[in-house]
């Protein structure tokens, strides 16, 4: 009988390393890269880098670390070998900069490289080549202590990985972009750049802010504002610039992990969000931070570049990136202070991007009258015919009723000497309110007819320059935060407190609650805190702006329920304090809070 034939093969193990350098070496700068991490990691002072050909024909690398020493030097070329990890628990507390073990194999399967090393143990250097994977003997000869690789001749063996690489511009552009993170990131290290025999840069030792000066210019560093801030053994500290030194691309920010640089999406989210309302259109901040952590608590291994982590406690570095760009800015008078944020009418201020909504038939977020009826015009907004009837219901509402406006009221006082309304009013499963028009029948959402009245008089205090009056506790409540949530609360305690909150911080993650917002129910105090904490957490960050998220939440989660019973008068005044809103047909986040019915629909309903 016939065999069959293998159609599953082991990989040559030069094969393998040419598939590695796929994943670890993409173009020059790659290499550059995982050369200054090793040099880095050997504990260089001083590091010499040269370039020729957009690092196409040479990349050197000459530094003053450890060296290596002869029995180690040719296992640095062996594919998972490195003197970073030796047991899986060193998974989880790395500190280095270089420990896959396959950057060395893999670029030596693409090109041929020459290792110049002196360990300072020894009276002698070694000299080892590879060409094109192939090693030859390791040679002795004089050197002085540490390490000199060059890289010649990029992937000579992998012609149709050579051809995707650009010019040699664009390969030494992207070589300086690598090269800049590694200056910011070690302002203590000696830097010299040679590129095609040209001295571009020579940094000599320096703090990070002359650092960021001989790397950005003077210009951005007169604008530099210093952050130094954590919180459970998380800390940041670096440098942000005042929006006026914001540039049209992000080529000026630059973030690290544990002296890693690092890209993260959520943490760049953060800081544009602490730059909120300051920045020109299209424009960018700029930053170089340092983020300092437990090792534990991060994966730095999920992506071959290590460009990419895994945070084990999102939310809090989330809310401190925000906490401490915000407290910086305002520290330095680039942000207004709560009691100016309303620059003239409230029209300017409750507002939200059209483009937001996917629904045109639906307005966006937070739309008020006068952005409602310029989207009308614009025929983005169909407006119908049940809307259309609330004109008919409330000047029906209003002659009826004969009432004057308990507008400044509580929604829910019932006062036995008020006189019984004209218009009359049902609940409908405790959750709607239904009443009779000249035209139909109208029903409101209880739920969200009172967030809207809570969301616009909260955006009412903000405008205002006095803090709105609460109510003293006749206990205070003591209340110790989860870290996530307390770096929440920092974030919004000051808005809280001018809404007529009065929340101190007694010590480590524990507050108190000593005063409420009047309209706030009696034994809901801590429970209403929460849930606007959650709201803040939990809501998209892009649905609102940072006062009326806050003031949405305080809305949502104080507004009376869908459940709850209502009499006649508390009917009457939360219908009379919708009307008064400024646009009182949608919610804060635009949910419908008013339909009708005619009575030609009825009729339609029936066959009559």
């Amino acid at each position: 009988m016939e065999q069959k034939k293998h159609n599953i093969f082991i990989l040559p193990e030069n094969l393998a390393n040419k598939i590695a350098a796929g994943e670890v070496v993409e173009r020059p700068s790659s290499v550059v890269k995982e050369l200054l991490e090793n040099s880095i990691d050997a504990g260089a002072n001083k590091i010499q880098v040269i370039i020729s050909s957009g690092g196409k024909k040479l990349i050197q690398v000459i530094d003053d670390g450890s060296g290596i020493i002869e029995n180690d030097l040719p296992l640095a070329f062996e594919r998972h070998a490195t003197s970073k990890i030796q047991s899986e628990a060193d998974l989880d507390a790395i500190l280095t900069l270089g420990f896959r073990g396959e950057a060395l194999p893999s670029i030596a399967s693409v090109s041929q490289i020459e290792i110049k090393t002196k360990d300072a143990a020894s009276k002698m250097g070694l000299i080892y080549t590879i060409d094109g994977g192939n090693p030859d003997k390791i040679r002795k000869i004089a050197a002085n202590t540490g390490t000199s690789i060059s890289i010649r001749n990029l992937f000579f063996n992998t012609p149709a990985r050579r051809k995707f690489l650009k010019s040699d511009a664009a390969e030494n552009q992207q070589i300086m972009i690598v090269l800049k993170r590694f200056f910011l990131a070690y302002p203590e290290i000696e830097f010299h750049i040679t590129i095609d025999d040209k001295q571009i840069f020579m940094l000599k030792p320096a703090s990070l802010k002359e650092r960021i000066r001989e790397i950005f210019g003077p210009d951005v560093c007169d604008e530099l504002i210093e952050i130094n801030d954590g919180v459970g053994g998380i800390e940041i500290e670096g440098y942000i610039a005042k929006p006026k030194a914001a540039r049209k691309s992000r080529t000026h920010q630059h973030l690290f992990l544990n002296g890693r640089p690092i890209i993260d999406r959520n943490i760049g989210y953060a800081i544009y969000q602490g730059y909120s309302g300051t920045l020109d259109e299209n424009t960018h901040p700029v930053y170089c931070l340092f983020l300092n952590m437990d090792t534990n608590l991060v994966d730095v291994n999920i992506h071959p570049t290590k460009m990419q982590v895994r945070f084990a406690n999102d939310p809090t570095i989330f809310y401190l990136f925000l906490n401490s760009v915000k407290k910086a800015l305002n520290d330095q008078g680039v942000l207004a202070d709560f009691s100016g944020i309303a620059q003239g009418s409230a029209i300017q201020k409750v507002m939200m991007d059209p483009q937001i909504s996917a629904d045109e038939n639906r307005p966006p977020l937070l739309l008020n009258t006068k952005e409602i009826h310029s989207l009308h015009k614009k025929g983005k907004l169909k407006r119908s015919s049940q809307q259309m009837s609330l004109a008919y219901f409330k000047s029906d509402y209003e002659t009826k009723s004969g009432q004057e406006s308990l507008e400044k009221q509580s929604t829910f006082i019932d006062e036995s000497n008020l006189q019984k309304p004209d218009v009359q009013f049902w609940q409908l499963h405790n959750k709607y309110i239904f009443s009779e028009i000249k035209s139909g029948v109208v029903i409101i959402d209880q739920h969200l007819a009172h967030a809207r009245i809570l969301f616009e008089k909260t955006l009412k205090i903000f405008e205002n320059k006095q803090d709105a009056n609460g109510q003293k506790l006749l206990f205070p409540q003591k209340i110790t935060l989860a870290l996530d949530d307390f770096m929440v609360f920092k974030d919004i305690y000051q808005v809280l407190n001018k809404i007529g909150f009065t929340i101190n911080v007694f010590s480590g993650n524990t507050i108190i609650i000593e005063e409420m917002p009047a309209d706030v129910k009696i034994g809901r105090e801590s429970q209403i805190l929460m849930d606007i904490i959650d709201f803040y957490k939990n809501i998209p960050q892009g649905d609102f702006k940072y006062h009326e998220k806050i003031a949405a939440g305080y809305a949502y989660k104080n507004a009376i329920k869908s459940g709850e019973v209502l009499n006649s008068f508390q009917m009457h005044n939360l219908v009379d304090q919708l009307f008064a809103c400024e646009y009182p047909f949608y919610s804060p986040n635009g949910k419908p809070v008013i339909t009708s019915m005619n009575l030609d629909e009825l009729a339609a309903r029936f066959k009559s």
